[in-house]
């Protein structure tokens, strides 16, 4: 006799093969290399030396590329921590395994700081709140001691400590309410490095170097100081201290083309399939608005992908695709889910042809320079504007 078939378990089975199904139905997707992620880091590490550190930026998602998979390379190809923004992001690679050292930029809002002690994260602080808070949570876990990196406020303006608030600090941390926490480092944000006249990073440096002299003068020796990013990695060698923090550098690009240190590969490519062809007359209209007049008989292809999964819609018209290694222009406004490219000039051009939108297709390749420059953005919102829905394999 057979046995008494589970109605609940067999349907949340089908319902899995539905959804696994269904990830695979939309031929839009971003291929994620993670030999290219080691590779950059290895390159920066050689720029740098071997004395210095490298701490890998993996907030916002790894810059869309999948925090923990690209924390993953970072450390196995020798990174020695990792930063990420957000106490939830830290939590995140801890519940994946990754014991690495991870510092959270973001600061310690009120609630988190008994997470931070509990999963050994490394908080950056500035403010008295952040190092009460911390002193109380370690008591309260029975921790030894706490590290902590301080954050100072050299010209940026936006988070840290501004140099005449760093006697209070000090005298806290010196007192014996501070005995829990050990200052780890000292760091510092560049606002212009990335700038062509960077006039504004010479007076950052003297006074982050004046405030560590201020900290070792009252018996405090923070190991490591760290102060440059991407940009500073490349122009300015003396800035590199104990320790870089890298970000867009290390997925393989940089804020713009002048800054990119060389060597460094692109660890994104973006991908869809024709959906479907339009044979259209000259004088059509094409897309939301009729912004865009086809001016002869043309073969327009439909593409899968719009902003809605990161696609800008400032791009339209600008923008160009790969069909074939040949470039594709988008034709009229970018929708929410689609897309219009002119495939006139390709008539072998089918159904289920492979578009390439980010990355190299034969001899040709679309950068992430030129995305940014057709939407006006920075290369940074390219990369972290892609939605979720768009699998990254």
């Amino acid at each position: 006799m057979n046995a008494p078939v589970d109605r609940r378990r067999q349907d949340r089975r089908s319902g899995d093969r539905r959804r696994a199904h269904a990830v695979r139905i939309r031929p839009t997707f971003a291929r994620i290399d993670a030999r290219s992620l080691g590779h950059n880091l290895r390159v920066v590490q050689r720029h740098i030396g071997e004395r210095c550190r490298v701490l890998a930026v993996v907030k916002a998602d790894g810059y869309g590329h999948g925090a923990i998979e690209s924390a993953r390379a970072f450390v196995d190809a020798g990174a020695w921590g990792l930063a990420v923004s957000l106490v939830e992001e830290g939590v995140e690679l801890r519940q994946a395994g990754v014991h690495a050292p991870v510092l959270v930029l973001g600061g310690v809002h009120p609630g988190s700081e008994d997470v931070i002690v509990h999963r050994g994260l490394t908080p950056v602080v500035w403010a008295h709140e952040h190092l009460q808070l911390l002193a109380a949570a370690v008591r309260r876990s029975g921790a030894p001691r706490l590290g902590v990196h301080i954050k100072l406020d050299t010209g940026m303006s936006r988070l840290g400590l501004r140099l005449e608030e760093l006697g209070v600090l000090i005298d806290w941390l010196t007192s014996e309410r501070g005995a829990s926490l050990e200052v780890e480092g000292l760091m510092t944000h560049l606002a212009c490095a990335d700038e062509p006249d960077d006039e504004v990073s010479p007076g950052q440096l003297a006074q982050f170097e004046q405030a560590c002299q201020t900290f070792v003068a009252h018996g405090i020796y923070p190991r490591i100081r760290h102060v440059c990013n991407s940009a500073g990695l490349v122009r300015l060698p003396r800035a590199y201290y104990d320790m870089v923090r890298p970000g867009i550098a290390l997925y393989g690009a940089a804020s713009s083309e002048p800054v990119e240190l060389p060597g460094l590969r692109m660890a994104m490519s973006w991908h869809s399939r024709v959906l479907g062809i339009r044979e259209l007359p000259a004088g059509s209209r094409v897309s939301y608005g009729h912004r865009e007049e086809l001016r002869r008989p043309s073969r327009l292809g439909i593409v899968p992908v719009g902003y809605a999964d990161g696609y800008p819609r400032r791009m339209s018209g600008q923008a160009e695709v790969l069909v074939r290694g040949h470039r594709c222009r988008v034709i009229g406004n970018i929708t929410m889910d689609t897309s219009m490219i002119d495939l006139t000039d390709l008539p072998g051009a089918r159904e289920g042809e492979r578009v390439t939108l980010l990355g190299q297709q034969g001899r040709q390749q679309v950068s992430i320079y030129e995305l940014a420059r057709w939407a006006g953005v920075l290369p940074y919102e390219i990369m972290c504007g892609l939605s979720k829905r768009v699998p990254r394999r």
